[in-house]
């Protein structure tokens, strides 16, 4: 990092940005009176189909951008997130709902340190793992990247899973397959509402018309009817060499027993 760089950074980080975290938390305190959600998962697992899902909600403020703000943590004790600015910029940048009374913040990666935030907010979060079929995941392309590149690695899927079964039977985790919400959303929904503590139960008809996260750049198109056109893509002749590789990866493989997909 050039010189001139690095002092624009400790500019910001000593004016700006706690700047922004002061007018954000007054934000907070003003808007949200019910404890936050957090979603984590491995990158193309529907974690962007999830967060709209969840703005259906009167109750929830979605935040629309990644804002990576639970993925960096000081090592000494405290140990806290010294970027959380990037979580108080969306309520300044987006206008709160009076309604709102929680927010959810969605960043794939969240699901490598769901450790530090439960610690981070103690009993006052509730955190989603979404998880989705391995070899739909790897063979996932991302409309914005190269269309010729996979964007999940296996080894990436991998670790992301393991990491967020840890917690798989902690009280404040829920964990939610992508393939349950498509076929059987209502009565997932019901049991994440209930998980969420709350009374609201979007359907499969409704929460498309009720939700503001409508377009995003991690969906091709914007916002459709639910589908499974996506599942079971894996078998696709143009995936042949991808799925050899995950076919080749153990871990992959015992992976898909454990969470008892068809193998």
């Amino acid at each position: 990092m050039k010189k001139s760089q690095k002092t624009l950074d400790r500019i910001r980080n000593s004016t700006i940005n706690p700047l922004i975290t002061k007018i954000g938390k007054k934000i907070e305190k003003k808007h949200f009176s019910e404890i936050p959600i957090i979603i984590g998962a491995s990158p193309r697992s529907g974690t962007t189909l999830l967060l709209s899902i969840l703005d259906a909600y009167p109750n929830i403020y979605s935040i629309q951008r990644q804002t990576y703000a639970f993925t960096k943590w000081t090592e000494d004790e405290p140990c806290i997130p010294p970027r959380i600015d990037r979580l108080y910029r969306e309520f300044i940048r987006h206008r709160v709902s009076a309604k709102a009374k929680r927010w959810c913040e969605k960043t794939p990666r969240n699901i490598q340190y769901f450790d530090k935030i439960l610690n981070y907010f103690k009993e006052n979060v509730r955190l989603i793992h979404m998880i989705r079929d391995g070899r739909d995941v790897v063979t996932s392309k991302h409309p914005l990247h190269k269309p010729d590149q996979y964007w999940v690695s296996v080894d990436r899927w991998v670790d992301d899973v393991k990491g967020g079964l840890k917690f798989k039977d902690h009280p404040q985790v829920f964990t939610i397959k992508y393939e349950n919400l498509i076929f059987n959303f209502n009565h997932e929904v019901k049991k994440l509402s209930h998980f969420l503590n709350e009374n609201f139960i979007p359907t499969d008809l409704s929460w498309k018309e009720k939700t503001s996260v409508k377009k995003s750049k991690h969906w091709a198109e914007p916002i459709q009817d639910l589908h499974a056109r996506s599942i079971k893509r894996w078998k696709k002749e143009e995936h042949k060499q991808r799925m050899k590789e995950f076919n080749q990866n153990p871990e992959a493989q015992q992976l898909l027993k454990e969470l008892e997909y068809e193998v």
